[in-house]
Parts: structure tokens; C-alpha cells; sequence
């Protein structure tokens, strides 16, 4: 008796947890996903080329992946989701978020898809380049609104 409450309890949060995830996933639009993927395609490439010295034709092939796992990373933080993208505040959080997430994966998986990028220095040139200039151009690319004053008051 205990085993089957405990079964179904267990049962219970994973099918509430696996709704929230869910609830979490949202795919930018077309534009904004070539737009944002392009902005990370260039933090990759200056990281590279600052941190490494290495040519521009050399990092095309590792770029792929680092891209698609930083715009993956993005789409499960939640923020495309359009109730994200209408305050600045909750715009930067779930950027944050991703950002934990897209860091979390991207210094595991780079050693495996290109050892040779697996310096601190690469991976920190990256990883902030990358931050700023994202958080910088995602709100303009996604038309936040700048005066929500964090969600507090409406305009």
C-alpha cells in the first residue's frame, strides 16, 4: 500500500515537473533565431581569434555545435516565451538562467567536440563576450518594452 503512494506521488512530480519544462520550451521566430545565432557565431569567432589566434576558416566547423547548444540552452531557459519578452526583468532573469545552463553545458561539451578550444582563456573570452553582447541586443531584438519598470507598474 505505502509502495503504490509513493509510486503515484512519484508519478505526480514527474508528470507536474515535465509540465513545466515543457511550459519552459519556446522557439524563437525565424528572424530572431538566425539574428541571436549570428551574435553568437560572433562571439565565438572574436573569442577565437583573441584568445587563440587562430583564422577565421579554422573555427567555422567547432562554431556549429557551440552555437546550436547556446541557442538550445536559450530555448529551455524560457526565454522566447512571449510573457518573458515583454519585461526587461524577466527578460535578463531567464537570460541569466540560460546563461547557468548554456555555460554548464558548454564547458562539458567542448572538450569533446574541439579539445583544442578547451583553454580558460577561450572559454571565458566566450562565455562573456557572448553575455554581454546577447543581453545587450536581445531586448531590442525581441521589442521589450524599456519602461515596464520591472514588471512593478504598467505604462
Amino acid at each position: 500500500m505505502g509502495s503504490s503512494n509513493s509510486s503515484r506521488s512519484m508519478s505526480h512530480a514527474l508528470q507536474s515537473s515535465s509540465k513545466v519544462v515543457i511550459r519552459q520550451v519556446k522557439f524563437p521566430g525565424l528572424i530572431r533565431a538566425a539574428a541571436e545565432s549570428l551574435l553568437f557565431s560572433f562571439a565565438f569567432l572574436a573569442a577565437g581569434y583573441v584568445s587563440l589566434g587562430l583564422a577565421l576558416t579554422e573555427m567555422l566547423v567547432p562554431m556549429v555545435p557551440v552555437v546550436f547548444i547556446m541557442m538550445l540552452s536559450m530555448v529551455f531557459s524560457g526565454v522566447y516565451r512571449p510573457e518573458i519578452t515583454n519585461s526587461i526583468m524577466n527578460l535578463y532573469i531567464h537570460s541569466a538562467y540560460g546563461y547557468v545552463l548554456a555555460s554548464f553545458m558548454f564547458i562539458l561539451s567542448v572538450p569533446l567536440i574541439a579539445p583544442e578550444y578547451a583553454t580558460l582563456k577561450f572559454e571565458f573570452f566566450f562565455l562573456f563576450f557572448s553575455f554581454f553582447v546577447i543581453n545587450t541586443m536581445r531586448p531590442i531584438l525581441s521589442g521589450t518594452d524599456f519602461m515596464d519598470g520591472g514588471g512593478r507598474r504598467t505604462n
